[in-house]
């Protein structure tokens, strides 16, 4: 909510969210909205956890690509979960490597949405300094990224299973920072793209 207000309120741009309040939307309901609207950006905005581990911290952004790492695989895998919530059972495709790839063939914005992750992880460590971790830009398979005919990203902003990082994310200054941070992530995104349209 804080990003959209900054959207809004700086660069004059329509806001579609998936919700606006502590309600479950399924994850395909979620790429449809984005597309439906013809969004230029679609990013999905969440909070990790490693419960196993207390210790770990940090922020990261996700490129749906097939996971390298057995750490990527898991947070997919828990993002993932959420189906299971889901009321009206939809037929999700196994998130494996062939279907990623098939996906990504046919999305033309791998490049731009590559280039959005780096910018976000570039800003989110200028913001938070030394109260996270830059954990970088990995890739993963995660079924809210699927479809979404737009640039787009997956973004975890910190673990709550850090005690120190779910007190700081429970904080309406430290939301603050993070939104800041994918804002200007946002902005250096569109004079990017935009400036060679301008110049044709």
């Amino acid at each position: 909510l804080q990003l959209g207000k900054l959207i809004k309120n700086n660069l004059g741009l329509n806001v579609i969210y998936t919700r606006e309040k502590d309600v479950f939307v399924p994850l395909w309901k979620r790429t449809k909205l984005a597309n439906e609207a013809k969004g230029k950006l679609f990013i999905s905005i969440h909070a990790n956890s490693a419960p196993k581990s207390p210790h770990i911290k940090g922020f990261e952004t996700y490129l749906l690509r097939p996971g390298k790492t057995g750490q990527a695989i898991d947070v997919a895998k828990r993002e993932n979960a959420v189906i299971d919530l889901e009321t009206k059972q939809q037929k999700y495709q196994d998130i494996n490597e062939h279907f990623i790839l098939a996906a990504m063939a046919q999305n033309s914005f791998v490049k731009e949405s590559e280039d959005f992750a780096a910018s976000i992880q570039g800003n989110m460590q200028k913001s938070l300094k030394t109260a996270s971790k830059n954990r970088g830009v990995k890739q993963a398979g995660f079924h809210v990224l699927v479809g979404a005919s737009m640039p787009n990203v997956l973004i975890e902003t910190g673990f709550l299973s850090n005690k120190t990082e779910a007190q700081n994310l429970s904080k309406s200054y430290y939301q603050n920072k993070i939104a800041n941070a994918i804002y200007k992530a946002i902005v250096d995104f569109k004079i990017r793209h935009e400036k060679p349209l301008i110049n044709q």
